[in-house]
C-alpha cells in the first residue's frame, strides 16, 4: 500500500504538470502578437514559480537526475548561463534588453525542463501533441478573420491590444506571415503523423481536415521557404507511407497527376491578362527584373474617359534602389484616350532594385490599361485566371528578390557586430541596439533574421558554442533513435517531431522566429522530446545542480514578479515603477524626459541622465545627450568646472568609446556635433576666466573627437544611401559644417 501510494504521489505532481503546460500552450496561442507586455510577464512568471515548486516536490521526495538527466541537459543549461555573460561582464548593450533577455530564456527553459520530466510516454506526448493541434486552430480562424476582413473577433483582439496590420498575406494574430507559416508547419508535420497513426476513420477524417486547411492557410501566407519545407515534408511522408505500404500505386499516380495539371494551369494561366481596371485614387504596380544601367522603352495602351480634357490622369515610374530610396524617372498626364499607346523611355540607375509604376486617378473618372510592354515585350500588369499573389509567390522565388539581398546586408551587419563582441556578447536586443551603428545605409529592421548570428552577437562565444552542442547531441540522439528497431518500431510520431523542429531551426536561420515567446516554447519542448531517451548521466553533481537551479528560479520567478508589478503601476505611479524594476529603461527615459520638458535641471536629474546613458548607450541618443548637455552646462553655471569634472569625464568617454547610434540617420551626426560645440563653447567660456590649462586639455579633447566625427560629412551627402534627399542633405550638411567650422575657430584660439 506504501509503494502505491508513493507512486500516485509522485504522479501528482507530474499531471499537475501535464495540465500546467497545456494552459501555457492554449494561452500562448490566443496572446500570440498581442502588444499587452503584462501577458508576456504572466506567462514568464507562472513558468518559472512552477518549475521551482516542480524541482522543490522532487527533491522533497528525493527523486534523482531532475535537471540534469543527459548530455542534452548539460548543454541546454550551459546555454541558459551563457545569457548572463554580458550582464558579469558588463558587455551589455543595453541593460534592459539583456536583463529581459535572461529573464525570458530561464522562463522558457523551466518548460523544457518540466517537458523533459513529464511528457515521457506516448500517451502524455499525444495529448501534447493535440493541445497544439487544437490550440492552433485559434490563430488559423484569426487569420482569416483578419485576411476576410470579417473583423468577428475584433473586440477580443482590442482587449489583448494585438497587434493591427494590413497585408495581403495571411499574418494572423502573429503580425508576420513568415513566422505564422513556419508555425503551421510544424503543426502540419505534427498532424500528418497523427493521421497515419490513427485506426479510426473518423479521427482520420479530422486529422485530414485539418492538414487540407492549415495546408491552405500556410500557401495563403506566401512564405516561400516554408512552402518549400512543406514540399520536403511531403516527400518526407510519402517514403514512410511507401515503405509501411499505406500509400499505393493509384495514390502515387493520383499525386503525380494532380502536381503536373497544376504546373500546366500554372504554365497557361500566367500568360492570360486581363486589363488593369483602376478605380481607387492610385494603383501600384511592382516591375521586378529590371537590370541597371539599362534603357527601357515602356508602352501603355489605354482607355480613359473624364468629363473634362484636363490632364486628370498620371503615370509615374519611379526607381526603387537597393538603398531603399526612391527617384521619379518619368511622370506622363492624360486625359481623355481612345485604346491609344502612349511610350515612355527611361534609363535606370546603378543601384536599381525594381520599378514602381503608379498610376493616378484622382477624382475617380474611367482609366484602364488594356496592354503594357517592355521594351516591345508584353508584361502581364494583372493575370485573368489565377491570383496574382500566387504568381508573385512562384515568380520571385529567386536570388534577385530584395527579400534575399535585404538579408544578406542584415547578416554582413551582424558579422560585424560580432567582430566586436565575439567573446561575451552584447546581450540581449544587441542587434535592435547596435546595427544601425555599423549599417552601410539607412534601413530599419528589429530583427537580425538569423537566430545563430542573434545568438554569437548576444550571448558570445559560450552562448555559440552551446547551442551548436545542443543541435550535435541531438542529431547523434535522433540517429540512435531511428536506428533502434527494439525502441521505436513505430517511428512517424518521433519522425514528425523532428520534422517540425528541423522546420523551425532551418526557418530561424533566415528570420526571427525565436523573437516570439510560442516559438521559443515549441522549439524547447521538441528538443525535449527528440531526446527523451538521452538519460545516461547519475553523479553527486547533479544533486547539487538540482538545488543550484532552484535557487536560480526562486531569483527568476523574483525579477518576473517585479517586472509584472512595475508594468502594472507605469501608467499610475511609473516613478515607483522605477524604483521596483530599475532596469527596465523605459521607465527612466520618461521620468528623464519628463523632467526635461517642464525645464528641471539639477544635479539629480543630471545623475538621472548619466545612469539611463551608462545603462542604455544606445536608446534614445540624440534626446538624452540634448538634455545630459544643456543640463551640464548649467551645472557648470551653477557650480563650476571643477565640481562637473566627473560629469564631463563621463560624457567624453562616452562619445569616445559609443558609436552614433545610427549614422547613416544623419540628423544624429548633425546633433552630435552641435552638442560638441555648445560644450566647447561653454568650456571656453570658463577657459578664458580662468585659464585652467586642465580646461584647454579637456577642450581639446572634444575638439579631436569632433574632427572624428567631421568624418561622417560623406554620409550626410550621399543622400541616395540615407534616404533624405539632395536638398535635405545639402541642409543638414550645412548645418553640421557650420559647428564644426566654431569648433575650429575655438581651436585656432586656444592653440
Amino acid at each position: 500500500m506504501k509503494v502505491e501510494k508513493k507512486l500516485k504521489d509522485k504522479d501528482l505532481i507530474d499531471k499537475i504538470g501535464m495540465i500546467f503546460i497545456i494552459l501555457i500552450v492554449i494561452v500562448l496561442n490566443i496572446f500570440i502578437g498581442s502588444n499587452i507586455k503584462d501577458t508576456i510577464w504572466i506567462i514568464q512568471t507562472i513558468s518559472a514559480i512552477f518549475t521551482l515548486i516542480y524541482i522543490i516536490v522532487k527533491k522533497i521526495k528525493k527523486e534523482k537526475n531532475i535537471v540534469i538527466k543527459g548530455k542534452i541537459d548539460i548543454a541546454v543549461l550551459v546555454f541558459m548561463i551563457s545569457t548572463t555573460t554580458p550582464l558579469l561582464f558588463k558587455t551589455y548593450a543595453s541593460l534592459n534588453g539583456t536583463v529581459n533577455f535572461i529573464i525570458k530564456y530561464w522562463s522558457v527553459y523551466g518548460i523544457y525542463i518540466l517537458a523533459r520530466n513529464i511528457v515521457n510516454n506516448k500517451k502524455r506526448e499525444n495529448l501534447l501533441i493535440n493541445t497544439f493541434l487544437i490550440s492552433s486552430i485559434i490563430p488559423i480562424i484569426f487569420g482569416y478573420d483578419k485576411l476576410l476582413n470579417l473583423n468577428i473577433f475584433q473586440p477580443l483582439y482590442d482587449l489583448i491590444n494585438s497587434i493591427k496590420i494590413d497585408d495581403y498575406r495571411m499574418i494572423s494574430t502573429f503580425g508576420y506571415a513568415n513566422t505564422f507559416a513556419a508555425y503551421l508547419g510544424v503543426m502540419l508535420s505534427l498532424a500528418i503523423a497523427m493521421f497515419l497513426n490513427s485506426d479510426k476513420k473518423r479521427s482520420k477524417a479530422i486529422y485530414g481536415i485539418y492538414i487540407l486547411i492549415s495546408s491552405i492557410t500556410i500557401i495563403l501566407t506566401q512564405s516561400k521557404f516554408v512552402i518549400a519545407l512543406l514540399g520536403l515534408i511531403a516527400f518526407i511522408f510519402i517514403l514512410i507511407g511507401i515503405k509501411k505500404k499505406v500509400i499505393t500505386r493509384k495514390y502515387i499516380i493520383l499525386g503525380i497527376s494532380c502536381i503536373i495539371i497544376f504546373f500546366i494551369y500554372f504554365f497557361i494561366a500566367i500568360n492570360i491578362s486581363k486589363p488593369l481596371e483602376i478605380d481607387e485614387e492610385e494603383k501600384n504596380c511592382v516591375i521586378r527584373g529590371i537590370d541597371s544601367n539599362t534603357e527601357y522603352e515602356l508602352k501603355f495602351n489605354i482607355d480613359s474617359f473624364s468629363e473634362n480634357q484636363n490632364n486628370i490622369f498620371e503615370i509615374r515610374i519611379v526607381e526603387i534602389t537597393r538603398y531603399l530610396t526612391s527617384e521619379t524617372l518619368e511622370t506622363i498626364s492624360f486625359g481623355n484616350i481612345s485604346s491609344e499607346d502612349l511610350k515612355v523611355n527611361i534609363t535606370t540607375g546603378e543601384e536599381i532594385d525594381h520599378l514602381e509604376i503608379i498610376f493616378t486617378n484622382k477624382y475617380g473618372q474611367h482609366l484602364t490599361i488594356n496592354d503594357f510592354y517592355i521594351n516591345g515585350e508584353k508584361y502581364i500588369l494583372e493575370y485573368k485566371i489565377i491570383p496574382d499573389e500566387l504568381v508573385r509567390m512562384f515568380t520571385t522565388f529567386n536570388f534577385k528578390n530584395s527579400s534575399v539581398w535585404q538579408r544578406a546586408d542584415y547578416w554582413m551587419d551582424g558579422l560585424d557586430i560580432i567582430k566586436e563582441n565575439w567573446l561575451f556578447g552584447a546581450g540581449g536586443n544587441a542587434w535592435r541596439m547596435l546595427y544601425g551603428s555599423v549599417q552601410d545605409y539607412l534601413y530599419y529592421a528589429k530583427e537580425a533574421h538569423c537566430y545563430i548570428l542573434e545568438i554569437w552577437m548576444s550571448f558570445g562565444l559560450i552562448g555559440i558554442l552551446a547551442f551548436i552542442c545542443i543541435i550535435a547531441i541531438t542529431i547523434k540522439n535522433i540517429v540512435a533513435t531511428l536506428k533502434d528497431e527494439e525502441k521505436y518500431k513505430e517511428k512517424k510520431t518521433y519522425i514528425s517531431i523532428v520534422v517540425g523542429f528541423i522546420i523551425i531551426l532551418l526557418h530561424s536561420l533566415m528570420d526571427f522566429d525565436m523573437s516570439f515567446l510560442i516559438m521559443e516554447f515549441l522549439f524547447f519542448i521538441l528538443l525535449s522530446l527528440i531526446n527523451k531517451d538521452d538519460n545516461m548521466i547519475d553523479n553527486k553533481w547533479t544533486k547539487i545542480l538540482d538545488v543550484a537551479i532552484a535557487i536560480i528560479f526562486i531569483i527568476i520567478s523574483g525579477f518576473n514578479l517585479l517586472g509584472l508589478t512595475a508594468d502594472l503601476l507605469n501608467e499610475d505611479n511609473p516613478i515607483l515603477s522605477n524604483k521596483i524594476a530599475p532596469w527596465i529603461s523605459k521607465y527612466k527615459y520618461n521620468i528623464i524626459v519628463y523632467n526635461a520638458n517642464y525645464k528641471i535641471q539639477n544635479e539629480d536629474q543630471l545623475n538621472k541622465t548619466i545612469s539611463f546613458i551608462d545603462e542604455e548607450p544606445y536608446q534614445y541618443q540624440n534626446t538624452v545627450n540634448e538634455i545630459l548637455v544643456d543640463n551640464l552646462i548649467k551645472q557648470i553655471d551653477e557650480k563650476g568646472y571643477d565640481t562637473n569634472k566627473e560629469n564631463i569625464e563621463f560624457l567624453m568617454d562616452y562619445w569616445s568609446n559609443t558609436k552614433i547610434e545610427r549614422p547613416y540617420e544623419i540628423g544624429t551626426v548633425r546633433d552630435r556635433m552641435g552638442f560638441m560645440n555648445e560644450l566647447l563653447t561653454k568650456l571656453n567660456d570658463e577657459y578664458l576666466k580662468n585659464k585652467d590649462e586642465s580646461i584647454k586639455q579637456k577642450m581639446l579633447e572634444v575638439i579631436e573627437l569632433a574632427e572624428k566625427i567631421k568624418e561622417n560629412d560623406k554620409i550626410i551627402l550621399d543622400y541616395r544611401k540615407n534616404g533624405e534627399g539632395k536638398g535635405i542633405s545639402k541642409l543638414i550638411y550645412e548645418s553640421f559644417n557650420n559647428s564644426y567650422i566654431e569648433i575650429l575657430k575655438i581651436k585656432k584660439q586656444i592653440n
